[in-house]
């Protein structure tokens, strides 16, 4: 899954009639109950945003399993911080709880079953989050957020720049792209060394050509009188839902009912 399709199923998916305010508010606030609440109301969460995104919006079950597992490889890689400890072999060994060991030296490596109950408590916090931010990319535009974002007051200076940065998403995915190409064709990335060594040059050519692009974007809308802000219309006509919005709310009550009862939250 590349930038271009997840913008295309945006535009294509079930739920693109409903009013993009009311689809970010309801993620914004499964979002925060799930940064607030505990691991079972963090489960509910993945599990009822996957119907929302795969039932509801029908978005293709590869796609959103590709996003989570793509976007989920980032805690992958910080998983060794998060669970592996140390401590000099010798006495008071015995008093450090461990479910795996290794000796290294003059160091015991170890996993304890602190580290492991962090780690889990984390997965469903990430994994819901996760989940939260695909129902969002999945079924509102990127138009259509920064039109909700002036309306609530956002400057417009703001919103403009994460316009020009979602545009230079797809110019730097395809420059990129043309020049590993490029690369390949002529023999490059063949070795660890070479990889490293083509990687370096490809970063520094994509950083010359972004900069180009810029300054042509530049000169485009100057030509074009551009002095103030970008205008983005919205061409698309939303309608209300009410069995949606009664899904919504009452689900989101309920989870906050179940957090409330297990002792997160008092009233």
């Amino acid at each position: 899954m590349n930038w271009q399709q997840l913008d295309s199923l945006s535009y294509q998916n079930r739920l693109r009639q409903l009013p993009p305010e009311h689809k970010l508010l309801f993620g914004v606030a499964l979002l925060l109950l799930v940064l607030m609440g505990h691991t079972l109301v963090q489960m509910l969460v993945f599990v009822w945003i996957g119907v929302w995104v795969i039932g509801y919006a029908r978005i293709p079950v590869g796609s959103y399993l590709l996003f989570l597992l793509l976007s989920f490889s980032f805690f992958v890689a910080g998983l060794p911080a998060l669970l592996l400890e140390w401590v000099r072999a010798g006495a008071g060994l015995q008093k450090v709880e461990m479910l795996i060991a290794w000796n290294l030296g003059s160091y015991v490596v170890y996993i304890s079953p602190a580290a492991v109950s962090k780690v889990t408590i984390l997965f469903w916090r990430t994994m819901a989050s996760l989940s939260c931010f695909s129902f969002i990319l999945f079924t509102v535009p990127f138009a259509e957020i920064l039109q909700v974002l002036r309306r609530i007051g956002v400057p417009s200076i703001l919103t403009d720049l994460l316009m020009i940065m979602y545009r230079f998403i797809f110019v730097l995915l395809h420059t990129s792209y043309q020049l590993w190409i490029a690369q390949r064709s002529r023999g490059g990335h063949r070795g660890f060394k070479a990889l490293l060594r083509d990687a370096g040059l490809l970063a520094a050519q994509l950083f010359v050509r972004a900069m180009r692009k810029y300054e042509a974007l530049y000169k485009g809308m100057s030509a074009r009188g551009f002095a103030d802000s970008f205008h983005v219309l919205g061409l698309q006509t939303h309608v209300r839902s009410a069995r949606y919005e009664r899904e919504s709310i009452v689900g989101c009550i309920m989870l906050v009912l179940l957090e409330s009862w297990t002792g997160g939250w008092w009233f």
